[in-house]
């Protein structure tokens, strides 16, 4: 009789094992559609999650044919309210009682963090992922001249000179603030922090204009604006697929309330990475270093506080930065394909680069070689996995 009741029970608990193993993975992401948002998710489909994005429904590049089909879509404006303006998230939240994942790329500012934490924290969460970019560090109080490190985020205790940080950089700030937040809500999180990414699907275009501009150089007749303030900066750049990488290792390792900053292993000035892009494109350029700083037309650094120290992030997680050359190499080879796959996103770059550089002569002539490489490209890039 006790050995049958036995029984009994071991079936009971194995089945209950079994229902929590089998039971899918689920991750909700704010944004998911544009260059980093979008990456996490095919890396959260390919670890087999089931994802809900919630976005306004804009179309970056392919997200909407490449992303939108494989997950559960709720279209709305979280800046609007979530309670206010977003029913179907409210819905969402009403029937979950988890997610294992939260990813947000977009939240700035106390408001906004709190909105989506405390609605969290109805239900159980297992981890909040927060991306933040190296802006945030122009706010705060840096005590050394070594690469920036993570316990760097320290403001001014003083409320003047707090404000005045503040003021120098409005992004960083509204930023550091939902970091902020989201430390204080309670949940389990991570931060990982950015500098200016170099990668495929770029919703900045910054770097398909340079692209572009180094390209067709010999056509624009016009050397690149490099002036002397920013020839000498010497700062961070990150690689998309290295924040998709520091993601995937802290979801497997089980990471929880930490700060990571992320990027390549070697610092870079902006010329170093114009050269690197010349080099790939085999075309010369030259800089323009006369140019003064306020009429110059220049995209890259965000920042000015320099480069980040990742040593926290390859300890922790196994962080393995790919190396400068290899990244940029495959980021100019997906924005040549590009320039055939995404017509929309081309004729802005086209039209940014011919609002601020060249004559109208050079103009004319760009834009025809540009759109005879697009339909030479056709047959080239068709079938290319953008």
């Amino acid at each position: 009789m006790q050995g049958g009741f036995a029984a009994v029970v071991f079936l009971i608990l194995s089945s209950v094992v079994l229902c929590d193993v089998n039971k899918p993975k689920t991750a909700f992401v704010f944004g998911g559609n544009g260059q980093i948002g979008s990456s996490i998710v095919e890396m959260l489909l390919e670890e087999d999650y089931q994802v809900t994005l919630l976005n306004r429904g804009s179309d970056y590049y392919n997200s909407k044919h490449k992303i939108e089909p494989r997950v559960d879509l709720i279209q709305c404006d979280r800046f609007k309210g979530l309670r206010s303006h977003c029913t179907e998230f409210m819905s969402f939240i009403a029937s979950k009682s988890r997610v294992d994942v939260v990813f947000d790329t977009n939240a700035y500012t106390t408001k906004y963090m709190r909105q989506s934490t405390e609605l969290f924290k109805t239900i159980s969460v297992g981890i909040y992922i927060f991306i933040s970019p190296d802006s945030i560090y122009e706010v705060c109080v840096k005590r050394h001249f070594k690469p920036t490190k993570e316990t760097d985020a320290e403001r001014p205790e003083d409320e003047a000179e707090y404000k005045k940080y503040a003021n120098v950089d409005k992004y960083g700030h509204y930023k550091l603030l939902a970091e902020e937040q989201l430390r204080n809500s309670g949940l389990d999180y991570i931060v990982f922090r950015a500098p200016d990414v170099i990668g495929a699907r770029d919703t900045t275009s910054k770097f398909w204009i340079y692209h572009m501009w180094v390209k067709y150089y010999d056509v624009l007749k016009t050397p690149i604006h490099l002036p002397t303030k920013v020839k000498l900066l010497v700062t961070s750049y990150v690689y998309l697929e290295d924040i998709v990488q520091a993601v995937r290792l802290a979801l497997h390792k089980g990471v929880r309330n930490e700060t990571f900053n992320l990027a390549f292993s070697e610092p870079a000035t902006l010329s170093t990475l114009l050269l690197e892009m010349s080099r790939v494109l085999k075309t010369p350029i030259e800089f323009d270093h006369d140019i003064e700083a306020h009429k110059s037309y220049h995209l890259y650094p965000s920042t000015g506080r320099g480069q980040l120290d990742i040593t926290r992030a390859k300890t922790v997680l196994g962080f393995k930065p790919t190396p400068f050359k290899t990244a940029i190499e495959n980021t100019v080879n997906f924005y040549q394909a590009a320039q055939t796959i995404f017509p929309d996103e081309r004729y802005k770059v086209v039209e940014e680069l011919l609002n601020n550089v060249g004559n109208e002569d050079s103009r004319s002539t760009f834009v025809k070689m540009v759109l005879a490489e697009a339909m030479e490209g056709r047959h080239k890039h068709g079938n290319y996995n953008a």
